[in-house]
């Protein structure tokens, strides 16, 4: 049966629609996955390194965790450091842990939904609530998906389907 609830719908959906990116960069070459389009944070591998980084690092956030090092290899918002490179395979990989990971915080959050918590980043604070934080990730990485489907469709490997919840589940997900 279907997911019905929202939130195991977007943590599913999130998880399969990262795999489903990273599948397409699977027989692209060293060169086209680095490749440095004018889109998002470059390339298929910076991009996606930044949306499971990004997962991770919420992950953590949410969990009420010490965050762990950063994937991407640099601070986060310096944009201008390299990446650490990793094979489309090694980010598969990454992308299941962050996807089960961040799937077990969500299962352990559902009773304070509601909280509203201080979130700080860098020297601001910001005031929102769990729900929202949980919401920004699956949001975020849609975000981030649509630039690699340009980047994927720039090199002449169009992504021929919607990878939209509706498509997750007609694929039968779980």
């Amino acid at each position: 049966m279907p997911a019905s609830d929202p939130l195991d719908i977007l943590v599913g959906h999130n998880r399969w629609a990262n795999r489903q990116i990273l599948d397409r960069c699977l027989p692209l070459s060293e060169q086209e996955f680095h490749r440095n389009f004018d889109i998002g944070p470059g390339s298929l591998h910076d991009t996606m390194s930044h949306v499971i980084g990004a997962m991770l690092r919420w992950s953590d956030r949410i969990a009420n965790r010490t965050l762990r090092p950063s994937i991407e290899g640099r601070a986060p918002g310096d944009h201008r450091a390299p990446v650490t490179r990793r094979s489309p395979e090694q980010l598969l990989a990454l992308a299941e842990q962050a996807g089960d990971d961040f799937a077990e915080v969500v299962r352990s959050q559902r009773p304070h939904l509601a909280l509203v918590r201080d979130w700080t980043f860098g020297d601001k604070t910001y005031r929102f609530t769990v729900s929202a934080a949980i919401i920004h990730v699956t949001n975020h990485g849609m975000h981030h998906r649509a630039q690699c489907m340009n980047m994927l469709k720039r090199l002449g490997r169009p992504v021929n389907a919607d990878l939209d919840e509706l498509e997750w589940q007609v694929a039968g997900e779980p």
